[in-house]
Order: C-alpha cells, then sequence, then structure tokens
C-alpha cells in the first residue's frame, strides 16, 4: 500500500484524497475530523458540514481507501498503517487550528488510534474526542473474531449491527460489499493495543440504548483512557443512531465544542 498522502493541501486545507465534502472557512474556530464506520465513507457525515458551519466549525468527513470516490483503491490491512498515513495526511493541518475528532465504531477504534498517533509525533492534540458506537480496548468483543467467517455465519453476525440493511438483503449489493466489509473487520480485530498514558483531551461515549453489537455496559471502560474525564450519553437506537438522533448528536457536539478553540 502506498503511502496515499494524494495530491498536497495547502498548509490549513483538508487534504484532497482523505476528504469529501469539505467546506473550507476563512478562519474556523475549531475542526473536526469524522471517521466513517465500517463500509462506510465521508457521505455520513456530508449533512453535518452546513449543519456545523454557523457554530465556526469545520467538518472534515474523512474519505478511506476502498469506498466511494476511492471505491477501487485497495482497502489498509494494517490498523497502524492506516493511522500512520492519516496522521502523515492531516498533521500539517493539526497544527493551524484546533480540532477535535468524532468516529463512529470502527471509526472510533481508529480515532483514538490516531490521537496516539499524533501525540507520538509531537503533533497538537484533540480539544474533544466523540467515540461513537464502540467497545474500549479494555472491553474486547468475546465474539470475536468476525472477518473470517464463513459467509452465512458472517453476515448473521452483521445483523446485529444492522438487521434491516439492504445490502445483506440484496445478493448483488453483498457480493461487491461483503468483501470490503471483512476488510474492515480484519482491521480493527487483528490490531493489538499497546498500553498509552491515558490521552489529555476529554472523551463523550455515545451509545444506542438498543445496540445489541455495542452494549452500553460496556462504555465505562473509556474512562481509563483519559486523564481529562469522560461522560457517557445514551441515545434511543440501535448500533447505527446517528441518523435518528442526529439533531441531538449535532446539539452534543455543539455544546461540547463551545469553548474549544477560543483563545
Amino acid at each position: 500500500m502506498a503511502d496515499g498522502t494524494g495530491p498536497a493541501a495547502g498548509p490549513g486545507g483538508p487534504p484532497p484524497l482523505w476528504t469529501a465534502y469539505a467546506r473550507p472557512m476563512a478562519a474556523p474556530r475549531l475542526r473536526l475530523l469524522c471517521l466513517p464506520h465500517a463500509g462506510g465513507g465521508a457521505a455520513a457525515y456530508r449533512g453535518w458540514v452546513p449543519a456545523l458551519a454557523h457554530d465556526g466549525i469545520e467538518v472534515w468527513p474523512v474519505q478511506l481507501p476502498g469506498r466511494e470516490n476511492r471505491f477501487d483503491e485497495p482497502q489498509y490491512e494494517d490498523l497502524s498503517a492506516l493511522v500512520a498515513a492519516l496522521a502523515t495526511a492531516f498533521g500539517p493541518a493539526l497544527r493551524t487550528a484546533p480540532y477535535a475528532v468524532f468516529g463512529h465504531s470502527m471509526g472510533a477504534a481508529v480515532a483514538l488510534e490516531l490521537a496516539y498517533e499524533a501525540r507520538r509525533r509531537g503533533l497538537p492534540g484533540p480539544e474533544r474526542l466523540f467515540l461513537s458506537g464502540c467497545r474500549p480496548p479494555n472491553r474486547p468483543d468475546p465474539e470475536s473474531p468476525r472477518w473470517n467467517l464463513p459467509t452465512p455465519l458472517f453476515v448473521e453476525r452483521l445483523r446485529v449491527y444492522d438487521e434491516d440493511s439492504e445490502m445483506l438483503r440484496d445478493p448483488a449489493l453483498r457480493e461487491v460489499f461483503l468483501p470490503r466489509l471483512r476488510a474492515d473487520f480484519a482491521l480493527v480485530e487483528r490490531h493489538r493495543y499497546r498500553p498509552e498514558p491515558p490521552l489529555a483531551c476529554p472523551l463523550s461515549v455515545l451509545g444506542g440504548l438498543d445496540d445489541r453489537a455495542v452494549p452500553p455496559s460496556v462504555f465505562d471502560g473509556w474512562a481509563s483512557y483519559t486523564s481529562a474525564g469522560a461522560e457517557i450519553r445514551l441515545l434511543g437506537g440501535p448500533h447505527f443512531f446517528l441518523g435518528p438522533a442526529r439533531d441531538h448528536v449535532l446539539r452534543l457536539i455543539r455544546d461540547r465544542l463551545a469553548g474549544a478553540g477560543v483563545p
């Protein structure tokens, strides 16, 4: 896998290969990097761009290889390699404005490792991490791994995340997207976390009350990953609660970032 940094961006602009739908602002108060769930792309956060712009928050939906306009690119097979590529691509911009990171499911796992990588490289750390629908590393899934299951079992496990998924009902869609979902599951499930000192930024942990894949009982484990406090916010809905709870989530982001980025 090449380093994937793509065309050079301006010193404070969104990396063109690694972002989609971003609308750069003249003087953003803060930037919000948004990382997608397994199999998902930047389009999941497209509506957040205008919704948070009035608050001075410049949303950068992150586009990973193997989806949407990067569909034909090979996916990363190693989480550490992906995080290193993200830190290289976004590193210059992280020095130009305060930022926070939002990640859902797989995206939350990537967000945590990205915060660690930024610290290792001497880059500014995030003002806050929003970790949504994801187990902390110290509360591993007893049913893992899923990525290498036979197809019928893998499909049944996926229904725990989204039982109404059109992809799971349509054989043609399954043929295209199941290998990509396997790759994303493997990315997370094969990763081995290294012990790290707690982060200096606060965490906002979001979960669905009806999530059968990531039960709310595991979220207290996130407290040990920060020295600045972790809050848990449970919202109505299953694993993919971000759609139905969109207004609530955006309000939480506005509230938690209200003072961030202000000297």
